[in-house]
């Protein structure tokens, strides 16, 4: 009969050590009896003389400001407006022109939105790093070279400044005779009473002396700044140069962080208040509660491991994406516009192309990864005290948020600046 208990208690421990774990991890973890929780007269000793209440049910434990990567269902949005102008961007670039600028002036909107909001704080990282620029930099810097030289814009800009430091020369001319302006060229014609087409013949000559043949299906015979592609290259310039300083600003700030200290981020639970003054967790960790009756939720403060991760990761990212870009710029630049490989065209920017939607994928995979697990540091298990005609002791289980919890910590990070018009009147401190 031993023989028999033996092997299944080993099997009982292996498959259900929680139950174990769950009544005696208190009793395991060392509090000295006199010590006072938070800024309260409460001790451990009379907490730990009262009878340990049963929260019913679980309760969730969400990111607080800023504290939230951004949301999956925001970026599964993000990839499918993505991925189909990336698709279109190889073959038919002409065809997604408003399209990518539009992306990129919403991604520069909400990336300085949140620059502004969260003020670069390091606990706040994973609302405001920059990894998502990395695709809208190649989609502006194609816009840009490509539609200089379908448009020939760069010979068309330099004819038409010559035309403007001539244009004295033209007048001067204008008003002297024919004769004495060119001699025996034009003394077959005999005199010509019109002026204005005395000024053309002038310009005709003065063009076909300098090489230029006019020709009614290219884009020269439209003047430059009545071309409308000349204003979307103007812009794409500056966007893609907007979207490079944002860059920088981010890297930059990325590497104070990864300098410095594991960042400490704010986590909060309905559970914790009210009255809550301490969280204890099955690490035997402590963690005093703050107390937030605007936002209905208690909040503690936990070692932000993912937040120096991605510190990291938004370092290295970002000035791997900067590198790429470079590489991109140079091959719109040298590449021979027929150049093919296996069919493809490529004089396109592949790398940032292929770059930005990697970034997609890994936001996608670590916001689903995030939303559906707590962060490093706390156990499931925790015992809250609190503190209202007496000490009490209560026993409960923390779970994920999910996609609400990381919708209420990015929305909030990304539109905190906005004060009372995002938060209304009864707005946080």
């Amino acid at each position: 009969m031993a023989k028999l208990y033996l092997p299944t208690l080993i099997v009982f421990c292996v498959l259900f050590p929680c139950f174990s774990l769950a009544t005696a991890s208190l009793d395991l973890c060392p509090l000295n009896a006199s010590q006072i929780i938070g800024n309260t007269n409460v001790t451990w000793g009379s907490v730990l003389n009262v009878t340990i209440r049963e929260i019913g049910g679980s309760s969730y434990l969400r990111p607080d400001i800023g504290g939230a990567l951004l949301p999956y269902v925001y970026t599964i949005v993000v990839i499918i407006i993505h991925l189909p102008v990336v698709i279109i961007r190889v073959v038919r670039w002409q065809k997604v022109q408003t399209w990518s600028l539009a992306a990129t002036v919403m991604t520069l909107a909400v990336t300085i939105q949140g620059y502004a909001s969260t003020s670069f704080a390091p606990e706040r990282v994973l609302t405001w790093t920059p990894l998502l620029l990395i695709i809208d930099a190649g989609s502006m810097a194609q816009v840009l070279f490509l539609i200089i030289e379908d448009r020939k814009l760069l010979s068309r800009l330099r004819h038409a400044l010559r035309s403007e430091t001539k244009t004295e020369d033209v007048v001067l001319l204008s008003a002297a005779p024919l004769d004495q302006a060119y001699g025996a060229h034009w003394s077959y014609r005999g005199k010509v009473d019109d002026e204005i087409t005395q000024v053309q013949e002038i310009r005709n000559l003065q063009e076909s002396r300098e090489g230029f043949i006019s020709d009614a299906s290219s884009p020269e015979e439209t003047p430059i700044l009545r071309d409308d592609s000349f204003y979307v290259a103007i812009l794409a310039f500056l966007l893609l140069v907007a979207v490079v300083v944002l860059q920088c600003l981010g890297l930059d700030r990325a590497v104070r962080g990864v300098r410095g200290s594991t960042p400490s981020v704010s986590w909060c639970c309905p559970i914790f208040q009210p009255f809550g003054i301490a969280v204890l967790d099955g690490n035997c960790d402590i963690y005093p509660i703050d107390q937030n009756f605007v936002k209905g939720v208690g909040c503690i403060t936990i070692p932000g491991v993912r937040q120096m991760s991605w510190l990291k990761a938004t370092a290295a990212g970002t000035a791997l994406g900067l590198i790429l870009e470079v590489v991109d710029i140079c091959l719109l630049s040298f590449v021979h516009t027929k150049a093919r490989w296996r069919g493809m065209k490529m004089r396109r920017p592949w790398c940032s192309m292929f770059g930005g939607l990697t970034v997609l994928g890994v936001i996608l995979v670590y916001g689903i990864i995030y939303a559906s697990t707590l962060p490093p540091g706390i156990s499931e298990k925790i015992w809250v005290v609190q503190n209202a005609d007496e000490p009490t002791l209560w026993s409960g289980e923390l779970t994920a948020a999910g996609l609400r919890g990381a919708m209420i910590g990015w929305n909030d990070g990304i539109f905190s600046a906005w004060g009372t018009a995002y938060y209304g009147t009864s707005m946080p401190q």
